[in-house]
């Protein structure tokens, strides 16, 4: 296995920060990019007895910075793997009450953020004829949602569209873009939002889940790995749902 750089988007989020635990132990320089500094800070500092860390303290939605920020890197770096792990919603917001202010913030947060980084990563993978670009959608973007409301559904669907046609462009280059679909995974914030509900509520949520309990972050971390990795070659425009069986 080549060691190669890899830039994580979102880094210190749960099922990201366990991405990089695995990138790291593979031996893949890692830069981190985060709003969370204290979150990234902590990160780094468990990953560097693995690897070497670089990290970078950005607003995604902060467009034009961000825009900057992710150029500086590509140019530095020219990373050859690219996992886009922004955004995420855990509120159940019916449509009646979802205003266009919902529909705006979720698709700046999952698909603009997801585009830009792509814009500045790509051209240098497929100019050295090799990189992995990972997207998080949601099982919600593959169906509906028990869980969130109908701007992240959409969002999500969006990322999955975008990702299929970035992958049929990028085909010919040896870049692969695909995307993974969770379902509820228990990272901390889905736990907490989880254990904020009372008794009753939390079996209506379990009894949503045909395996009847939520991922692990581990389960979560699994297939991204796997399509960040070099055996990952001939898959491209793929969608890896992992769910426990809420969307088949």
């Amino acid at each position: 296995m080549t060691t190669r750089t890899a830039l994580l988007i979102g880094a210190a989020g749960g099922i990201l920060s366990q991405v990089a635990h695995g990138l790291a132990e593979e031996g893949h320089t890692l830069v981190l990019f985060d709003q969370d500094e204290k979150a990234l800070d902590e990160l780094s500092r468990e990953l560097q007895q693995h690897t070497k860390v670089e990290t970078v303290v950005g607003d995604i939605t902060d467009i034009a910075t961000a825009e900057g920020q992710l150029t500086d890197i590509a140019e530095r770096h020219a990373p050859s793997i690219l996992v886009n792990g922004v955004g995420g919603d855990t509120r159940v917001i019916g449509y009646a009450e979802l205003t266009t202010d919902y529909f705006e913030q979720s698709y700046l947060e999952n698909v603009i953020s997801t585009f830009i980084a792509i814009k500045a990563c790509a051209p240098r993978m497929a100019e050295a004829g090799y990189g992995r670009i990972v997207n998080f959608a949601s099982t919600g973007g593959r169906t509906y949602s028990h869980f969130n409301n109908a701007a992240y559904v959409g969002a999500k669907a969006s990322v999955i569209g975008m990702s299929k046609q970035m992958a049929y462009e990028l085909a010919s280059t040896g870049v692969c873009v695909n995307v993974v679909a969770h379902g509820p995974i228990a990272t901390r914030r889905v736990a907490e939002a989880f254990e904020q509900r009372d008794e009753e509520a939390k079996q209506r949520v379990l009894s949503k889940l045909p395996m009847g309990r939520y991922g692990t972050v581990e389960e979560a971390a699994g297939s991204v790995l796997h399509l960040c990795s070099e055996s990952a070659g001939y898959s491209t425009g793929s969608v890896i749902d992992v769910n426990g069986g809420l969307y088949i």
